[in-house]
């Protein structure tokens, strides 16, 4: 099963520095990654980091290079989507549309639950 994760490097969770926010949500997806045997896609292979960053990068990415519908988006909580499912709803349906699930971790987490969840 293959993955694209993403990281939101621009805002703060839990009380934590922007710089242990980035850290917490890699230490989570990584762990998820690896737990369930997932594989990291990168579709441009000129993106420095394994992850994305940016919503719209990502959305580009997938379409210029023609990236066939990958099993999963994986990101850590509701809060790193927020501001772009609100501020762009039209380009999130375009993202969403390239995933089989997208998966928020934080909501497993609140299911008690280690299997994948389709997430709006």
């Amino acid at each position: 099963m293959n993955v694209i994760y993403f990281i939101n490097e621009r805002i703060t969770l839990e009380g934590l520095s922007k710089e242990d926010s980035v850290c917490l949500q890699k230490q989570h997806l990584l762990k998820y990654i690896q737990i369930n045997n997932l594989n990291i896609v990168k579709p441009n292979i000129y993106q420095t980091n394994n992850y994305y960053t940016i919503q719209h990068a990502l959305l580009y990415d997938l379409d210029k290079f023609e990236i066939p519908k990958v099993d999963y988006l994986l990101y850590y909580s509701k809060e790193v989507m927020e501001d772009f499912v609100y501020i762009y709803p039209d380009y999130w349906f375009l993202l969403k549309n390239h995933f089989n699930f997208v998966i928020s971790l934080k909501n497993l987490d609140s299911f008690g639950d280690n299997s994948s969840s389709l997430i709006s």
